[in-house]
């Protein structure tokens, strides 16, 4: 058993390196210029690959890989055969939702005898291949897509924040949802703590999630519907939608609260232009809520 996370390690690598490729832009840039037919077999090749490893290292079988090697390859065919149309749009955004949420997809990645769950990655997964899909096969563009944000970002991404929150706290504290519980471990340690948490959810949470509600449903609802503030408000809508299984199902609550919060991403990513400001309000709420409110709702 102590041999599992090194067994584990070239897999997870993998699934590390093609997480961040599309926001590498040399990387963008030089696999944007390949045969689209290629474009999408490399893209799935980064799908099934890891998984294979993963099984290989722990001895394993695939049992289910078929069934995931196929969802693959009609993501990744889908702007190959379909026109580069808004339905199309939406309807591949309603395909991955349904994969992710789905518990037939949770299971792919294999788990340990004894070891740590890897369920996650699934969804790292389908939220990685659904970003390369758009990229580079729908030649998505989106505004501030990547990893390093700047100024601008940072501002704006901080005050939407900060304008959440004061709309939040007394409300939430007023009728009893928001419960006020620090960690339990040492208060020094609470600040890295909270470090570290931002970090993991600005790149492996809002980074996926951002790209999808605000970066590509958001301007397709705008354009479609005719309005900036419509956009907003219906993908928040959906995006507190996908927070219903929340704990228990059907946590209304908690779907409502990530419905507002969503309304502040969204403004944030229309202020900045710029889908790192969305990133960095996510990512501090989320940072906040785990840190100071873990137990509510």
């Amino acid at each position: 058993m102590k041999n599992i996370p090194w067994l584990l390690l070239p897999g997870l690598l993998l699934e590390a390196v093609f997480y961040f490729l599309p926001a590498w832009p040399a990387f963008a840039k030089r696999f944007g210029k390949m045969n689209r037919y290629l474009q999408a077999l490399l893209i799935w090749l980064s799908g099934v690959v890891p998984v294979l490893v993963l099984h290989a290292a722990l001895g394993q079988k695939a049992v289910e890989f078929p069934l995931l090697a196929v969802s693959l390859a009609i993501v990744c065919l889908w702007f190959l055969v379909l026109p580069h149309r808004p339905v199309a749009d939406l309807l591949l955004l309603g395909l991955l939702a349904a994969f992710i949420l789905s518990p037939w997809y949770q299971g792919f990645f294999p788990r340990p005898e004894g070891g740590p769950k890897l369920g996650a990655l699934a969804k790292l997964l389908w939220l990685r291949i659904g970003i390369a899909v758009f990229l580079f096969l729908r030649g998505w563009k989106v505004p501030g897509f990547g990893v390093w944000p700047d100024r601008r970002d940072w501002v704006t991404g901080i005050q939407q924040f900060l304008i959440f929150f004061a709309l939040l706290l007394p409300i939430g504290l007023y009728f009893g949802v928001l419960r006020f519980q620090l960690p339990k471990m040492e208060g020094w340690l609470i600040p890295f703590a909270s470090v570290g948490i931002f970090v993991g959810m600005y790149l492996f949470v809002a980074l996926g999630e951002e790209f999808f509600f605000r970066g590509v449903l958001q301007p397709l609802l705008s354009q479609s519907l005719g309005a900036k503030w419509i956009g907003v408000l219906v993908s928040s809508l959906c995006f507190g939608a996908v927070h219903l299984p929340y704990r228990n199902f059907p946590n209304w609550r908690f779907a409502l609260l990530a419905t507002v919060a969503g309304v502040f991403y969204g403004r944030a990513f229309e202020k900045a232009h710029s889908l790192r400001a969305a990133m960095i309000a996510h990512a501090l709420v989320v940072t906040v809520w785990t840190v100071l409110f873990g137990r509510s709702l």
